[in-house]
C-alpha cells in the first residue's frame, strides 16, 4: 500500500503547480483510488472510493494548497485594504476566495480576481463591522 503525505503533495504542487498535481496522482500507477481516498479521509477531505481519481486528487490537492490561512474571524476584524492585501500576498486564486464567500452565503458576479478580492474584502469587512457594532449594543 502506498501512503503519500501531505508533504509529499505540497512538494508535487510546487513542482508542477495544482492541475500538474492533480493530473500525476490521477495517473500515478503506484497508487490507486482507494488509497487516495484513505490518504484524503487522513487530511480531512471527504472522499470515497466511489468517487473518481481525478475528483479525490483535485479535493485533496485544493485542500493541501489552501493559501487563506486566516480564520472568518481574522479576516472581519480586518479593513477592506488589508484583506486585500492578505490575499494578495498568500496569492489565493479565485475558487478559494469564492469557497470563503460560500462559507458565508454570499454570491459574487465578479468578472476579474480584482473585482472578485474587493468584492469579498467589501463584504467580509463589512460583516466584521455589524459584529462589533452589534456586540458594542449587546
Amino acid at each position: 500500500m502506498t501512503r503519500i503525505s501531505k508533504e509529499d503533495v505540497k512538494t508535487l504542487v510546487a513542482m508542477v503547480g495544482r492541475e500538474g498535481a492533480i493530473a500525476a496522482l490521477d495517473s500515478s500507477k503506484r497508487i490507486n483510488t482507494q488509497e487516495l481516498a484513505q490518504t484524503a479521509s487522513s487530511l480531512g477531505v471527504k472522499a470515497t472510493t466511489k468517487d473518481t481519481k481525478s475528483k479525490i486528487a483535485a479535493q485533496i490537492v485544493k485542500e493541501v494548497d489552501r493559501r487563506i490561512a486566516k480564520s472568518l474571524d481574522e479576516l472581519k476584524a480586518m479593513s477592506k485594504d488589508e484583506i486585500i492585501q492578505y490575499f494578495d500576498q498568500v496569492e489565493c486564486d479565485e475558487e478559494e476566495v469564492v469557497d470563503l464567500l460560500r462559507d458565508i452565503d454570499l454570491k459574487s458576479r465578479a468578472k476579474s480576481r480584482r473585482d472578485l478580492l474587493e468584492f469579498a474584502a467589501v463584504q467580509i469587512c463589512s460583516l466584521g463591522i455589524f459584529e462589533r457594532l452589534a456586540d458594542r449594543r449587546g
